[in-house]
């Protein structure tokens, strides 16, 4: 019986543990995976905050050009200070269409999942 608890228990932990997986997506490709939620990855050209007070991470190029972007609206508590130009981030979401352009929006400072220099 606690052989079969085990097994039960490790089928479950594997099950999870797949479900809760995401795929890791390059910010060139994040286009090709509109809708999906997932991690994208790739290196911030620019961080430029709107007149309106919104906040936008541009990857790979810059705006208009840009491959991927990442928004903070103004009421945004989240820190961003250690993304800088040049850096490599990570970030987890929905990917979404704007204006021909994806994007995922930031609504938690967990999307972040790494800022490397």
């Amino acid at each position: 019986m606690k052989k079969l608890i085990f097994v039960f228990g490790l089928l479950l932990l594997f099950v999870t543990s797949h479900a809760f997986a995401q795929d890791l997506i390059s910010s060139k490709d994040a286009k090709d995976n509109i809708g999906k939620t997932a991690q994208v990855k790739g290196k911030v050209v620019s961080v430029f905050a709107s007149k309106n007070g919104n906040t936008y991470i541009n990857f790979d190029e810059k705006s208009p050009n840009q491959t991927f972007t990442v928004v903070l609206f103004k009421d945004s508590a989240i820190d961003i200070s250690s993304i800088t130009e040049g850096c490599t981030l990570t970030v987890s979401g929905e990917i979404k269409d704007y204006k021909g352009k994806p994007e995922i929006v930031l609504a938690k400072a967990e999307q972040i999942i790494s800022v490397e220099k």
